[in-house]
């Protein structure tokens, strides 16, 4: 027979508790970015962003147009306001 007190099971930190139950929540919505330390990363990064947005306008304007040739009515174009629908999507999920 076992003589003495038995050992208490070993805790752990409570930062690493912590840490371990943020993880187990499973992956987080939305892309992740590591933010370059290089200044000229960062610079090449800005660029290749605006030139994207430059060809996706051009892109979208050349539609429009051909869109509009096409079709015997002209054609209106519906854009989302700016900033708005976020507070829009908080009001419908509370009300």
């Amino acid at each position: 027979m076992a003589q003495g007190r038995p050992k208490a099971a070993a805790k752990r930190p409570k930062a690493a508790a912590a840490a371990a139950a943020r993880s187990s929540r499973g992956p987080r919505k939305g892309g992740r970015t590591i933010a370059p330390k290089k200044l000229r990363v960062i610079q090449q990064q800005k660029l290749k962003k605006r030139l994207e947005v430059g060809i996706r306008m051009r892109i979208e304007q050349e539609t429009v147009q051909r869109a509009q040739g096409a079709l015997p009515k002209k054609l209106a174009l519906v854009t989302a306001p700016k900033g708005g629908k976020d507070k829009d999507r908080a009001k419908k999920g509370r009300g």
